[in-house]
């Protein structure tokens, strides 16, 4: 368990984001990883802008490199450094200082699972897959909460290597094993999700995506991600409640603006549902409202014309609903009043 690891190879192609649906979101995971035996806190998050954090990453990186020349031996700060360069896409560097770290305490789990992390920006995966794996051997039985946090990113790690090598089964099993050790971990859910995806286990895709939103409200792809599946089912409707909240979160992000502008404008779904309502067509108006009111379910035109498809299709009750609840949302609408006010008197 004391061996040294061999160093990372360095010069493989760039890792993008963890998945290739919001290239221009994220380009890195950043973890936090602070010393053996001291408080640790971390966290997964997307690096959304690169060079908005250049500046104050240049300092910490400074900061850092300045501690290990006072303290060359010290194999936490080391780490610390290692981590900070890797963030800022330095990796050769990083491994550099990772493998140093290691060579004063070879059983630091926290050396072992940013090496893991660089494997994977560069998708070493063999790399990846053997710092991790280190990992969880070397915290089997762990109670200490910084050495279970380790092994809790191992898991996940190990699980976005399993994804980006097809071994979607594998995959399952770790992002599984990250939610026993933190049932609130938003990206675990969402890696577990598109694993499943892998597989076409499509119901629990959609639950995983959702949890994942539970969790993370403001998870641009996980909503994109769940429109996808919407789509290939054929429900328009959710797929625009999904995609336009993807687009709401990262609205210059392309690939979501062009699976929005695919499933059309919610004036054109609005438009196809009159038509329909004219020509007695109640469930084709009633399909087509519902998906545009998928886009913006505030809207209260929108709110009004479905209630007016259920009356044509003697859903009175339901319509008084749809009334009731968007007068909830724009109580000064005249029109909303206007027909809840006409069932009431009926």
């Amino acid at each position: 368990m004391s061996a040294s690891p061999g160093p990372v190879t360095a010069g493989a192609p760039r890792r993008g984001t963890l998945d290739t649906v919001l290239l221009s979101i994220g380009a890195l995971l950043v973890i936090g990883i602070l010393s053996m035996g001291a408080y640790l806190a971390y966290s997964i998050v997307q690096v959304r802008d690169a060079e908005a954090a250049a500046t104050p990453a240049g300092r910490v990186i400074e900061e850092l490199q300045a501690l290990v020349e006072k303290s060359p031996n010290n194999a936490p700060v080391r780490v610390r450094l290692g981590e900070a360069l890797a963030s800022a896409g330095r990796t050769d560097e990083a491994v550099r200082e990772l493998n140093a770290a290691l060579e004063i305490e070879p059983d630091h789990t926290g050396a072992h699972v940013v090496l893991g992390m660089v494997g994977l920006i560069e998708r070493d995966y063999e790399v990846a897959e053997s710092q991790l794996r280190k990992v969880i051997e070397l915290t089997d039985g762990a109670e200490f909460e910084d050495v279970l946090v380790h092994r809790e990113l191992a898991f996940y790690y190990l699980g976005e290597v399993m994804l980006d090598t097809n071994r979607y089964e594998d995959a399952v099993g770790y992002y599984k094993a990250t939610l026993r050790m933190n049932r609130t971990n938003a990206n675990a859910y969402f890696g577990l999700a598109m694993a499943f995806k892998g597989i076409e286990e499509w119901d629990a895709a959609v639950e995983n995506l959702e949890i994942a939103i539970v969790f993370d409200p403001n998870y641009a792809q996980a909503h994109y991600e769940l429109g996808q599946i919407f789509m290939r089912r054929d429900e328009p409707m959710n797929a625009a409640v999904h995609f336009s909240k993807a687009a709401a979160l990262a609205p210059d992000n392309d690939v979501i603006l062009e699976a929005l502008s695919a499933l059309g404008t919610p004036e054109e779904w609005e438009a196809r549902a009159r038509d329909a309502l004219a020509q007695g067509e109640g469930q084709e108006a009633l399909d087509a409202v519902l998906v545009s009111r998928g886009f913006d379910y505030d809207e209260p035109e929108r709110a009004l014309l479905h209630g007016q498809v259920l009356e044509s299709m003697d859903k009175v009750d339901v319509a008084r609903d749809v009334y009731l609840k968007a007068l909830e949302i724009t109580p000064e609408h005249e029109g909303l009043r206007a027909a809840l006010e006409r069932l009431d008197a009926e």
